[in-house]
């Protein structure tokens, strides 16, 4: 008697209708404001990684390749090319590879900050509902509830 009592409690469980209330979806994408802070942010990232290599590039202009640096963008993998170490300094040791490195990762901050842009430019983004959301409608339903010394239904429902 018990397992059949189970048997029905679950059959209506597994067939019973969903409510017919409609809850509201999260975004599936970023709001349209978004847009804008995504381009000035890759702009600022541009900036002070250009601003950052024009920097280094006026500061020590007799190390090779420093005059590429002041070109944006393309500037610091020219600049790499020419990586070595200054007249006055022949044997410059490790500053070769750390101004190596440190090139290299403004090129990239360069590089991201405009990747930055384009994807503020191109997203997708989610449009705002024009009309304000409808109420929702009341739903009733009936809900099994087992226990372990019985079985019964119940009535749930949004008011």
């Amino acid at each position: 008697m018990k397992s059949a009592a189970l048997a029905v409690a679950a059959a209506l469980a597994l067939t019973a209708a969903s409510a017919g209330a409609e809850e509201p979806s999260p975004p599936r994408y970023p709001p349209s404001s978004a847009r804008v802070k995504v381009i000035v942010g890759g702009a600022a990232v541009t900036a002070l990684a250009y601003g950052a290599a024009f920097v280094a590039a006026s500061s020590w202009p007799e190390v090779p390749g420093a005059g590429e640096l002041k070109i944006p963008i393309a500037g610091p993998w020219m600049a790499l090319a020419k990586n070595g170490c200054a007249a006055d300094d022949p044997d410059c040791g490790y500053r070769l590879y750390v101004r190596g490195a440190l090139t290299v990762i403004d090129g990239l901050a360069q590089i991201a900050g405009l990747a930055l842009i384009g994807e503020g430019i191109f997203m997708t983004t989610e449009a705002r509902s024009a009309q304000p959301p409808k109420p929702t409608a009341v739903t009733v339903r009936p809900a099994p509830v087992v226990t372990a010394s019985g079985v019964a239904f119940g009535v749930v429902g949004t008011f």
